[in-house]
């Protein structure tokens, strides 16, 4: 009787478990109190407002585990699944966390947007701030093991738990203007796959180094675009052109015309002066 009474128990335990494990981003639950207990880490939480955290994120967790695979292709299905759990899970957080708490929640990004993708594979952002996934800060929460989504919106109607648990277990003011996700950060979640064919470097290769200063701009050059005209050139004149057709050479004048003394040369005018001597002497002598 005692070993069928521990097999049901054990056989409830298992069952109770395996909803965790059904995710590409691994373990529901480990997932969760890692977040968790990082988040009431760096708010500084009471022990009232870590429990519910981990309720809150192990039921948003869950609730993404069947799109994991669609979101990490940006399907667009998935992706308005993801972002509909996730405006629930910040909007429970209203609830939780007082204003101050929950302004500084939003201003960290692992907390309020905790999954991205890259290369087709989701992780949690939380991972990369703290990469020691043994360590925690807290002890578990108190219903670790036996929580199984009681607390979810699916079982009031799509209404907030926390909301209407709020006046009896917390009194804080409570951040009251719109917590969406705006569209223009999906592309910043889930970015396309990093290009993979780059060229092998060589083993022994250093990139060129930097300059240690840079470049002084002195203006930027004049730049004349080139000018096209619609109209031929005009084609080049013959080199020769006494071999152009039609052409007709002057005819040479068979006397020298006669130089003005004033356009003569000197040495010319000088010649002509001893000319004229030798003619008067020679006139002088026949006389």
């Amino acid at each position: 009787m005692r070993t069928r009474t521990f097999i049901l128990c054990l056989l409830a335990l298992c069952l109770s478990t395996i909803r965790g494990y059904a995710s590409g981003l691994g373990d529901f639950r480990v997932n969760a109190r890692f977040l968790t207990d990082r988040m009431a880490f760096e708010l500084h939480l009471n022990s009232n407002q870590y429990n519910d955290l981990y309720e809150i994120n192990y039921d948003f967790l869950c609730n993404i585990g069947p799109y994991v695979s669609g979101i990490a292709v940006a399907d667009t299905r998935a992706m308005d699944a993801y972002y509909r759990y996730l405006d629930e899970r910040n909007d429970d957080l209203r609830w939780v966390l007082s204003q101050a708490e929950y302004v500084r929640f939003i201003d960290i990004e692992y907390f309020f947007r905790p999954i991205y993708a890259i290369n087709n594979v989701c992780y949690l952002r939380v991972y990369k701030i703290y990469p020691n996934r043994t360590h925690f800060y807290f002890g578990p929460p108190r219903h670790y093991l036996t929580y199984r989504g009681g607390h979810c919106r699916a079982h009031f109607g799509g209404v907030s738990y926390y909301r209407r648990n709020y006046p009896a277990r917390y009194h804080h003011p409570v951040y009251s203007r719109p917590c969406r996700i705006s569209p223009q950060m999906r592309p910043h979640d889930f970015a396309g796959p990093r290009p993979g064919n780059r060229p092998p470097q060589k083993p022994n290769w250093k990139p060129a180094p930097r300059p240690d200063r840079r470049p002084v701009s002195v203006g930027r050059p004049n730049y004349r675009p080139p000018q096209h005209s619609d109209h031929k050139p005009q084609a080049r004149p013959p080199q020769n052109p006494h071999k152009a057709p039609g052409f007709k050479p002057q005819e040479r004048p068979t006397r020298r015309p006669e130089v003005s003394p004033d356009k003569m040369r000197p040495k010319q005018i000088r010649e002509k002066s001893n000319m004229k001597e030798k003619e008067r002497k020679s006139l002088s002598k026949r006389l």
